[in-house]
């Protein structure tokens, strides 16, 4: 019987690349997004590569959506992985948060996975699986965007509840925080500054930002059976910035 993941968030960037390498890994794709065009789009790409793909519509802040669309992908089959990757940030200072952009962070980055585990928890749960909740490095530290970074870090604890509370069924939950990602949501700060990827990076101790497939590769080898033994973790994927910022350790040394 073949194993079915379900990635939400998949018609993006990040979504199209993780559905893309499940795929590639054996994973039988349920490609999952508000954008139905692309959440198809996605699957057509992958079947037509050879991999197994279906698209379901599921707008992650609605219960009555999450609910039809796990319906309908465990219509499909056995759904062994679930990958909580739909997300993005509103407000970007609390200045400009007022309470309507709050709660569509919150609703979004945090409610939404909560959702989605509930919609999916009796299945796994009676027969083992394995759950990644995309967090970010907002959810560890302060980049900007408060109100998403404090959603971002519900889910990070969230994690770890779940991890001991899903352990003894064999339900593995863990999670990536990505740093900077070359998606296409940076292109609107693009065209206000181009350099603004070379601002960014001079912060990275490794001098550059990730690309969808690095994050991809984190989320499939969590769900991997190398990460058989890994629960309850928050996986930074992120050149380094979370453990330190070159440029402080180089003035607090002052090169000794």
């Amino acid at each position: 019987m073949s194993r079915w993941a379900f990635v939400t968030g998949a018609g993006g960037d990040i979504g199209g690349a993780i559905a893309d390498l499940l795929a590639v890994r054996g994973w039988s794709v349920i490609c999952a997004d508000i954008a139905h065009d692309r959440a198809e789009a996605r699957a057509a790409a992958i079947r037509a590569a050879g991999g197994v793909a279906e698209a379901v519509y599921v707008d992650v802040t609605d219960e009555a959506s999450v609910a039809a669309a796990a319906r309908a992908a465990l219509a499909l089959g056995d759904v062994r992985a679930l990958v909580n990757n739909a997300g993005r940030a509103f407000a970007p200072t609390m200045a400009t948060t007022d309470y309507a952009s709050w709660r569509r962070d919150m609703a979004l980055n945090l409610d939404g996975a909560f959702l989605c585990i509930r919609a999916f928890q009796d299945h796994l749960l009676a027969g083992g699986g394995a759950i990644v909740n995309m967090g970010s490095v907002n959810g560890i530290g302060m980049y900007g965007n408060p109100a998403y970074s404090a959603a971002k870090a519900g889910l990070l604890h969230l994690t770890r509840c779940l991890a001991v509370e899903f352990g003894p069924h064999q339900v593995r939950v863990n999670a990536v925080a990505p740093g900077t990602v070359r998606t296409q949501a940076w292109n609107e700060r693009l065209a206000v500054n181009p350099n603004v990827f070379d601002e960014v990076t001079a912060y990275y101790p490794l001098g550059r930002v990730a690309t969808p497939a690095h994050v991809a590769a984190a989320v499939a080898f969590l769900l991997s059976e190398d990460a058989a033994h890994i629960t309850g973790v928050v996986l930074p994927v992120d050149g380094g910035i979370s453990a330190g910022i070159p440029q402080l350790s180089a003035a607090i040394t002052q090169g000794h």
